[in-house]
């Protein structure tokens, strides 16, 4: 067993934290948009943790993806530990993973059975347990992405001890050290740029013309 790894932004769900929080700030008092610099020169951590203070999303509403949600819940059912780990802030991170809950369901024959946002019955009984076993993300001090998100995952879980799903070139340097690649929503240049890695394409990036 071996685990797994998730990003959160357009992996886990099809937008990104960072712009919905940004949008939600700058809606409610669009002046805040001439103290963004002084909060980005304090580091991308301290402007994420501005914006927390004045916005919470409603996680119950974000687009998540279901092909990502389905691989997860088959990985679990194998018994690999499930982290996510994300450069959204902790607040956030947090408040995804705990609304993201596995109904485990046991019917009457004993055979188990796991569904997400199931509905109870009389012919079963249901236990709610964590998608995620842990949560890795970003905080006032420090950003949790790329280079840095490959050092911690690395201390962490050692260099290939890891599968990691994401879908961005920033994630490259993350996939060099994992021991399986996971391409979700890939354009043709990430496909291209992890070909001599170990992956496993989930989804490709779908073109409009």
């Amino acid at each position: 067993m071996i685990p797994l790894i998730v990003d959160l932004d357009h992996t886990l769900i099809n937008t990104d934290l960072l712009y919905e929080s940004s949008m939600g700030v700058l809606n409610k008092n669009p002046l805040l948009i001439f103290i963004y610099p002084f909060w980005f020169l304090h580091g991308k951590g301290h402007l994420k943790e501005q914006l927390t203070k004045r916005f919470s999303i409603d996680v119950s509403t974000l687009p998540y993806n279901q092909n990502v949600i389905d691989y997860i819940k088959k990985r679990k059912k194998q018994g690999d530990k499930i982290i996510l780990a994300t450069a959204s802030h902790k607040l956030y991170a947090f408040a995804v993973s705990n609304y993201l809950k596995i109904k485990k369901t046991q019917a009457k024959n004993k055979q188990q059975d796991f569904d997400l946002f199931t509905h109870n019955d009389q012919q079963t009984t249901v236990k709610k347990i964590d998608l995620f076993d842990d949560v890795m993300a970003s905080n006032k001090n420090f950003n949790l992405s790329s280079y840095n998100k490959a050092e911690k995952l690395i201390e962490r879980f050692g260099d290939k001890g890891f599968d990691y799903m994401g879908d961005h070139m920033r994630d490259l340097p993350i996939w060099e050290v994992s021991n399986l690649s996971i391409l979700v929503n890939a354009s043709n240049k990430v496909i291209n740029k992890t070909k001599h890695l170990n992956t496993l394409i989930l989804s490709k990036k779908v073109h409009y013309f």
